[in-house]
């Protein structure tokens, strides 16, 4: 019963969707068949925060304002309008016109609930300081509220736009498990309503026609999204190939021409802001004495061939960005001025030998699976001037684990930039916490770090964090590598465009029928 009123879906419907076979006219009944590389047990931004999943919820749930990568501005979502009272107060006027998918109507005490969930010291969250920054929100009338901050917060108008995704507090406060809320119940106010969510069967979105978003903003062209979880890169092609799905992500080169072979299917490559980095452990916490010699590390990274590998390894490599440093020219406050090194084997065997290990040595690197051939690639790559690489495939939970323990030498991971295009952000995923031991504390990093976290003008903010940023290319601890494009494999009626106001990402409101 929770389920049919939360969810506002009858057997009827869901089982109409799950019945769709092989070779039926999708693009008649305006429903989209994707492929999901994650089981998706909830979409929730605070309980979930997977990219996958963020591929959904983010046109489910909606935030105060929205960013646009393409002009750098804010733009309004459920709140119109904004002014910052002083260093730590921003003051919103909230949209009166706005219902969530339940029908109930959107208010303050829908955002003063979210974020006094999210904040609770008691409640278990993975990204808890995405939250814990606000010291309290002060609902001035139904439709006026002011946010707080504990200090002065340069990132507070990105975090109320990425992070505080609000809820319907009706509905949450109903609930006898608040984490059940994207998976019994997911009621937002976004252009895309869940009809169902379900670990093993997948995930069921469908078009709410009582949107009052900006649609140059927001927008849903397709009626119905079903998303059916294929684990692997030969079972999404199987299913594309025999019509079970309409479009499948991730697409391998070889698999991608296989798929580009056929006249009834097409491959679309788009540009991304997923970042593909490697890291190295300069304070020797694994105890790989030669990696802790900025010479060792700079000759590693000089002995890659970054185009040769982007061009015949890392999937879509037409659309790939060949990085020069490790954030996005459109993410605000994104600055450097010194490149990551250039390709110079000679240089770096010359390195190599000034640090005293000639003959080169042995080191190990954990890659993610889904990129573990460009691991493999690079392993190749340095084993030329001598370096031995035990490349080491693994999931994110097992790297979570080993990087905690202190047992990383080196690392390859797949980033998603684009989820929160901050430069102060992307610092705090290469260098906050337990990650600044392998970087051995660098003191110029981490004053970067804390003074570009208070400045409120861009432009000086800007100028701190390029000072990071230069000291990340100058000692080789976490270098970008390149971006990792979309890469889809789709029918020929079926359309790929960005995201109206990211550069980089793309979520499942942006396909289209042709």
């Amino acid at each position: 019963m929770i389920r049919k009123l939360l969810l506002g879906v009858s057997v009827a419907v869901i089982s109409t969707a799950l019945a769709i076979g092989p070779g039926m006219a999708q693009k008649s009944k305006d429903t989209l068949r994707i492929s999901l590389s994650e089981q998706i047990p909830l979409l929730s931004a605070y309980h979930w925060p997977v990219a996958q999943a963020g591929q959904f919820y983010r046109r489910i749930y909606s935030g105060l304002m929205a960013f646009n990568e393409w002009n750098g501005k804010f733009v309004p979502n459920l709140a119109k309008s904004w002014r910052h009272i002083n260093a730590t107060t921003i003051e919103f006027d909230l949209r009166e016109d706005v219902t969530f998918h339940t029908g109930n109507k959107f208010t303050a005490d829908d955002v003063v609930h979210t974020v006094a969930y999210a904040g609770d010291p008691k409640l278990k969250l993975r990204f808890k300081s995405r939250y814990t920054w606000i010291k309290e929100i002060q609902k001035l009338s139904p439709y006026k509220i002011r946010v707080v901050a504990k200090k002065p917060a340069a990132a507070a108008m990105a975090l109320l736009a990425f992070r505080i995704l609000i809820l319907d507090s009706k509905v949450h406060k109903s609930l006898a498990q608040k984490a059940d809320y994207g998976r019994l119940s997911a009621s937002g106010t976004g252009p895309l309503k869940a009809v169902m969510v379900h670990r093993n069967k997948g995930i069921i979105v469908e078009r709410f026609d009582g949107f009052k978003g900006n649609p140059k903003h927001f927008r849903a062209p397709i009626k119905r999204i079903v998303g059916i979880h294929l684990p692997d890169d030969q079972t999404k092609l199987a299913a594309l190939l025999t019509g079970d799905v309409d479009i499948v992500e991730g697409i391998s080169q070889e698999n991608a021409k296989n798929i580009a072979a056929n006249p009834d299917l097409r491959i679309t490559n788009k540009k991304s802001s997923n970042m593909v980095f490697f890291a190295i452990d300069a304070g020797n916490i694994s105890g790989n004495k030669p990696l802790a010699d900025v010479r060792v590390r700079r000759a590693i990274w000089m002995s890659m061939n970054r185009d040769q590998i982007i061009k015949h390894i890392v999937p879509g490599g037409p659309a790939a960005q060949k990085m020069m440093a490790l954030c996005f020219k459109s993410a605000k406050a994104c600055k450097w001025t010194r490149d990551a090194a250039p390709y110079d084997p000679a240089k770096a065997k010359k390195l190599l030998a000034e640090a005293g290990y000639p003959n080169g040595f042995e080191m190990k690197m954990l890659a993610i699976n889904r990129i573990k051939d460009i691991g493999v690639a690079m392993a190749n790559e340095m084993l030329k001037i001598g370096i031995k690489v035990k490349v080491q495939p693994s999931n994110i939970g097992v790297y979570r684990r080993k990087q905690g323990r202190g047992e990383l030498q080196s690392w390859i991971i797949a980033y998603p930039a684009g989820a929160f295009p901050d430069a102060g952000n992307h610092l705090n995923v290469f260098f906050r916490g337990s990650r600044t031991r392998y970087m051995d504390k660098d003191p110029i990093i981490l004053k970067a770090m804390k003074m570009g976290a208070g400045e409120m003008n861009n432009e000086k903010r800007s100028n701190i964090y390029a000072k990071a940023y230069d000291r990340a290319n100058e000692m080789i601890y976490n270098m970008a590598i390149t971006t990792l494009p979309y890469v889809f494999g789709h029918t020929k009626d079926v359309r790929v465009e960005h995201s109206q106001l990211s550069a980089g990402e793309i979520h499942v409101a942006d396909h289209f029928f042709k």
